[in-house]
């Protein structure tokens, strides 16, 4: 089948005196998401192009960039979309869409920042009436660049702070920092560089290496739709106040407490934004913050009231070598026929260094410069000294080498196979493998068990039998589903009995 190529560059940077390309008006709805992932891989190898020839820049070459960045945002929508609906880890399309959509911000990042240098640079060239609206674009640009990096759980270099940083202070220097500019190609949603140089630090201060993908969407929306209530300030004010950014450093913003270098220091607080996150959900529907928007509201609500998770144990430092399961079938693959391999036997891919360690759980290092499937929630088992721990991710930090570090929440050790057996009228002989587990929770010791995410466990009294006892149990709602794995505590209905030989 032929690929159409949408109309995106006719000649992006026109000399002087040629006429300015005007992208023709289409539809995104009109064209299929490989059709747009080729167009903008055609456009990244443009701007790529363009960049490299380290123009002179000229009003008619900025105005043609403007022009494309309006017309191509529609289209870089329409291809987020057919991405974020993707499902995990199908890594021939979600992978493509992932380095075009990537690939995008990070060449207008540059192209842009490259024009706004090349200005500063050129004070004679009588262009500085463009100044503002490049200086807004490439804090967007630059915005949306970290914000795809932590969808990726990759750590954000400090170049990338350094640049934000001298990016605003500029806007600041020439008093346009408040000037509220258009988007682009939403020429009714205006915003001011303050506003766009905040919204990754408020990001970064919700911890976006501990959230899923569809969670951080979900904080970036409310982040979009109530960060113009947020200022940044010179002066100080401990009751408005939690966060403080040295202009002259590069570093993220860090709550007050940590300001321990000098510089130029502006300040923040999310006073406001809670505000308005509290009347929003007062006003909703019982149904509107269901579920896991429920939870990731009550954690936003949290640490910006300076409520953050504590830790309860302190962390022992480790640095040892060990074997890594990852998923149901792995783990209890291993715990119900206990292999015995030693580390250095291992492939590389399955040999982790556990860092440190505490009652709550362990940080790991592994490579997964291969493309090993973790991600937030992910079920995890590794040989922790006598006992086979299992547990959950809970934070992601990737680096460039290709190693990247994991936080393990943990849920249980030594959990003990089992076999449900439904006794449901629907699913009557259905036997299941399971893990049974003892988790510490706030009221003592849970009982919990892990099934297949595959099983259908909802309305249904099951038969758990362990070690030649039948017990009759009704499963609870999850405390926690992915596609993988069910995660639930249960009822006991009836006193055990010893199973017929």
């Amino acid at each position: 089948m032929d690929m159409r190529r949408i109309p995106l560059v006719g000649k992006l940077l026109p000399a002087a005196g040629e006429a300015l390309a005007v992208p023709v008006r289409d539809d995104p709805a009109s064209y299929s998401a490989h059709e747009i992932c080729e167009s903008i891989e055609q456009l990244i190898e443009t701007l790529l192009s363009a960049r490299k020839k380290n123009l002179d820049w000229q009003r008619h070459s900025i105005d043609s960039l403007h022009r494309q960045d309006n017309f191509s945002a529609p289209f870089m929508t329409r291809l987020t979309q057919h991405y974020l609906a993707l499902p995990p880890f199908v890594s021939s399309v979600s992978g493509r869409f992932l380095a075009a959509i990537s690939g995008y911000w990070e060449e207008m990042s540059a192209i842009h920042l490259q024009c706004v240098t090349y200005l500063l640079g050129h004070p004679e060239s009588r262009l500085g009436a463009l100044l503002p609206l490049l200086i807004q674009r490439a804090l967007y640009h630059h915005a949306m660049q970290m914000k795809w990096r932590w969808l990726r759980y990759q750590l954000i270099p400090s170049c990338f702070w350094a640049r934000l940083h001298r990016l605003y202070a500029v806007a600041e220097k020439h008093e346009f920092a408040r000037v509220p500019l258009p988007l682009p190609g939403m020429e009714r949603a205006d915003s001011c560089c303050e506003t766009l140089y905040l919204r990754p630090q408020m990001l970064h201060s919700l911890r976006p290496d501990t959230l899923l993908p569809c969670e951080i969407e979900q904080v970036d929306e409310w982040i979009v739709r109530w960060s113009k209530s947020v200022l940044l300030e010179p002066m100080l004010l401990s009751g408005k106040h939690r966060y403080g950014v040295n202009l002259k450093g590069a570093s993220p913003p860090r709550p007050l407490a940590m300001l321990n270098e000098p510089g130029s220091y502006r300040y923040w607080g999310p006073g406001l934004m809670l505000a308005a996150l509290h009347a929003e959900h007062d006003e909703a529907d019982a149904g509107a913050h269901a579920g896991w928007r429920q939870a990731l509201w009550r954690r936003v609500v949290n640490d910006w009231s300076g409520i953050p998770p504590l830790r309860h144990h302190p962390r022992q430092m480790i640095g040892k070598q060990t074997e890594l399961f990852l998923g149901f079938n792995e783990i209890h693959t291993r715990i119900d026929h206990h292999p015995s391999r030693r580390a250095h036997d291992l492939p590389y891919w399955r040999r982790c260094r556990v860092r440190d360690e505490s009652a709550e759980g362990l940080g790991l290092a592994l490579n997964t410069s291969d493309g090993v499937p973790v991600a937030i929630n992910s079920l995890i088992g590794i040989n922790s000294g006598r006992h086979f721990l299992v547990g959950v991710v809970c934070r992601i930090r990737r680096h460039e080498s290709g190693w990247t570090e994991i936080g393990i929440r943990r849920l249980a050790a030594n959990a003990v196979p089992v076999k449900l057996e439904s006794v449901n009228v629907n699913l009557a002989g259905q036997v299941v493998d399971a893990l049974y587990l003892s988790m510490a929770g706030a009221f003592g010791q849970r009982r919990c068990v892990l099934i297949p995410a595959r099983i259908s466990w909802q309305d249904g009294q099951w038969q758990l039998l362990c070690k030649g006892r039948r017990h009759l149990i009704r499963l609870r709602a999850p405390l926690k589903a992915t596609e993988d794995y069910v995660l639930a505590d249960f009822d006991g209905l009836a006193q055990s009995e010893a199973i017929a030989s």
